[in-house]
């Protein structure tokens, strides 16, 4: 993990900008600079995360709102055909997966959708194939977290930021 310079209280002042090395040399506790590389390597572990995941996703929090309103139209849809299989699926009553209609692969035809049940399908197939890889990029995320905040010195929490086992994406 590549370390920016780092601002740590020192002396009843404040070293700014400084390396490791700078750190050490003006004598700053090790405890004080472990202090301040913690948080460091913590939010590269986030912005890695949110790198995978954005393999994966589109970026944006419009985007998730629409991810969202797309998942809770499929769930009506699976609820509504287990209750009865033949249930009526107005496209007009599930906007956001009717106007994807023929843009997806069904995975009950491996063709493009015909209908909002087929966009349904598709919906539902990709949250739990994302559900998969987020979970486990998650307990890579919050695992090293915790790992950086349970190591002794720096050079420890370093190796752990960097030895973080991610998830291959699909």
């Amino acid at each position: 993990m590549n370390l920016p310079l780092l601002t740590v209280p020192h002396d009843g002042g404040r070293m700014v900008d400084a390396t490791l090395d700078q750190l050490t040399a003006a004598g700053v506790p090790a405890d004080a600079i472990l202090a301040a590389v913690r948080p460091v390597l913590k939010k590269q572990v986030d912005d890695e995360a949110e790198k995978l995941r954005l393999e994966l996703i589109t970026p944006g929090s419009g985007q998730a709102m629409e991810y969202q309103e797309v998942y809770n139209e499929a769930v009506q849809i699976a609820n509504a055909l287990a209750a009865n299989a033949a249930a009526d699926l107005d496209p007009t009553a599930f906007p956001m997966l009717a106007g994807s209609i023929g843009t997806n692969l069904d995975p009950k035809t491996e063709r493009a959708t015909v209908d909002v049940a087929g966009e349904a399908r598709a919906a539902l197939a990709a949250y739990d194939a994302y559900q998969k890889v987020g979970a486990a990029i998650r307990s890579a995320r919050l695992k090293g977290k915790a790992a950086i905040d349970a190591a002794a010195d720096v050079t420890a929490a370093c190796e752990v930021a960097a030895s973080i086992d991610w998830p291959p994406l699909p």
